[in-house]
């Protein structure tokens, strides 16, 4: 990422064109890591973006932290759920009319519970119509229902044990409906969440002894020994990521 980008008030402007008219690729995205995002909605009749915005007045979801992925050494995309999950479904929709029943949940992510106020569990009026019967469920209550129904689980999550580390910090679980008589917090003694298996999305949060590589180092050796097999522009997987730890000092680390 060069200076020129950096301070570029044309290709601001450019960019704030392209939101307002809906073309040209991840204009957003773009914004968002070089810290250009405000927080004017576009609806406003305002820019979107500005060069060397105030912090206080740059969005919530502002990535600048993280602008030096801009001058990475290997292509970097959020495309990959879309082809690998998204487009396919979508596609089976369009082909059969039917739609789908997923298992997530509202206090996953700040997105899905704006989507779940919005449209409920059941969102037929959405352009993608979609099932979420879980949505009102918690981490903590998918625990517990496992542990107090005895249930089979997936083996690479370990078992489902106490937490004597955490309490539950008045969140509100099934317990507050009268479904439990429950104080505990659980948690898995193995993955916490799955996924691809060699997916790096948000592992630079994880703790050492947390880190997915590490336990699918432990797990599963020849899909770990992948991370020297995949290349990318010449750039195997773990070459990318001892670059990015690099570059990323004191926004997080990961752990190989």
């Amino acid at each position: 990422m060069t200076e020129s980008i950096e301070n570029s008030e044309e290709l601001a402007s450019l960019l704030n064109q392209r939101m307002k008219t809906k073309t040209g690729g991840s204009n957003q995205r773009l914004a968002m890591l070089l810290g250009w995002r405000t927080r004017n909605n576009i609806s406003s009749g305002k820019d979107l973006i500005a060069v060397n915005i105030p912090k206080e007045d740059r969005s919530d979801f502002s990535l600048e932290r993280f602008g030096f992925m801009l001058s990475a050494p290997f292509d970097i995309s959020h495309m990959c759920c879309n082809v690998m999950k998204k487009a396919p479904v979508h596609e089976y929709a369009e082909k059969t009319g039917r739609y789908a029943i997923t298992g997530q949940m509202a206090d996953e992510s700040r997105l899905r519970l704006q989507q779940w106020l919005r449209n409920g569990c059941n969102g037929f009026n959405m352009k993608r119509p979609v099932s979420n019967p879980m949505s009102f469920w918690t981490e903590q209550d998918v625990l517990t229902y496992i542990v107090k129904n005895n249930l089979k689980i997936c083996s690479v999550y370990g078992d489902v044990v106490v937490d004597y580390g955490e309490e539950l910090e008045g969140q509100m679980t099934l317990g507050d409906f009268g479904l439990y008589n429950e104080t505990k917090k659980y948690k898995c003694t193995g993955c916490k969440r799955t996924g691809c298996m060699l997916c790096g999305f948000g592992c630079h949060l994880e703790k050492k002894d947390e880190s997915r590589f590490l336990l699918l180092k432990q797990t599963h050796p020849k899909m770990y020994a992948l991370l020297d097999v995949i290349k990318n522009n010449g750039v195997s997987f773990r070459e990318a990521i001892e670059w990015t730890n690099e570059h990323m000092t004191g926004r997080g680390h990961i752990w190989i």
